[in-house]
């Protein structure tokens, strides 16, 4: 029998973006519409990993070299979410989106790791999510 706590608790992974974060995503997307809330998470991981990187090639464009094949000649859409994920940025009630300098450093350099070895998609996918485990096995 379940309990009346259980009842009220929301099914599903718990919600990291605000749904105005994810709306301002979506209206971001000029390529596709996006359909699902996962679609527009992965737009706002995106866009978060471009920002951090961009932001530091910027900054320090002597150590940027490696880092312009996952923004060019095509940006890596699928390789780009997967390391907005790395950093972990979260919104708050306003759809501002929140983050700590430790994680941003993870994601530049799970960036630089990628940029090196220059993995196909799938692999590089594999790569990143391994370095998530491997970081949040190394906080536990």
């Amino acid at each position: 029998m379940a309990s009346e706590v259980d009842s009220k608790r929301p099914l599903g992974r718990p919600r990291v973006f605000s749904d105005e974060a994810l709306r301002q995503a979506a209206d971001f997307s000029y390529a596709r519409r996006v359909q699902t809330r996962r679609g527009a998470q992965d737009l706002v991981y995106r866009k978060f990993a471009v920002a951090v990187i961009e932001l530091f090639c910027e900054a320090y464009p002597e150590k940027a070299v490696p880092l312009n094949w996952l923004l060019s000649p095509r940006r890596r859409h699928v390789l780009l979410s997967e390391l907005g994920r790395v950093a972990q940025p979260k919104s708050d009630d306003q759809s501002v989106l929140l983050w700590n300098e430790r994680d941003v450093s993870r994601l530049i350099n799970a960036a630089f790791q990628i940029a090196e070895a220059k993995p196909t998609t799938k692999a590089g996918v594999a790569m990143i999510r391994d370095l998530r485990r491997n970081t949040a096995q190394r906080v536990s």
